[in-house]
């Protein structure tokens, strides 16, 4: 019995931990392992040694008119992600976006079935950065969805507009969805503990 409650105990600790979810978040791989690229006919999604820190960083290149290029951290959490859980999410991002081209941010939380319980777009709207010489870190909390069976969702998108010549080229690096336990999750681990220390005497 005393086994049970404890295991019981680890599996609540693990949900109620803070931690890193992303994979990846720093392109150091070389790769985009961890990443899911979502890509308009000729736009691209590489790595590039013109990182903010580290050997690489990730890019995005877009001249499709009216189109998103996409790079995804998907589905990341499950298991883990509670509902009412607070998410920070930075990272570093530079680019070139003209004629219309812009970079947003968004962030989802995935349900059972499909589709999303919660969907933000980061800031409210387009995220200014500066050009491609100089790489800015943003920072945003927010908090998961009521329905996070699937995890969360970042999604960092490149975006044209459909004026001829719209360009949209991305730089992003040091990449970090950190989950913070919501009060309530923390809670239900005290109230485990508790118990098996009642069970134990």
């Amino acid at each position: 019995m005393k086994s049970m409650i404890a295991i019981a105990i680890v599996a609540a600790a693990g949900t109620t931990a803070a931690q890193e979810l992303t994979v990846n978040g720093g392109f150091e791989t070389g790769d985009l392992t961890g990443w899911t690229p979502g890509l308009p006919a000729g736009a691209t999604a590489n790595v590039t040694s013109d990182s903010n820190t580290g050997a690489f960083a990730g890019t995005v290149f877009n001249n499709t008119p009216a189109s998103a290029a996409l790079l995804r951290q998907e589905f990341i959490g499950q298991g883990v992600v509670q509902p009412g859980d607070e998410i920070t999410i930075t990272f570093s991002a530079k680019g070139d976006f003209v004629e219309g081209g812009v970079f947003i941010a968004e962030f989802f939380s995935e349900q059972a079935g499909g589709g999303t319980s919660a969907s933000e777009i980061l800031g409210g709207g387009p995220i200014f950065v500066s050009s491609e010489a100089d790489y800015q870190t943003f920072s945003f909390t927010t908090f998961a969805g009521p329905d996070v069976t699937n995890g969360v969702t970042l999604q960092l998108v490149a975006a044209t507009g459909a004026a001829t010549g719209s360009t949209a080229v991305l730089f992003v690096d040091d990449v970090s969805v950190f989950r913070v336990p919501s009060p309530a999750s923390a809670a239900l681990l005290g109230l485990g503990g508790l118990a098996a220390a009642r069970r134990r005497r």
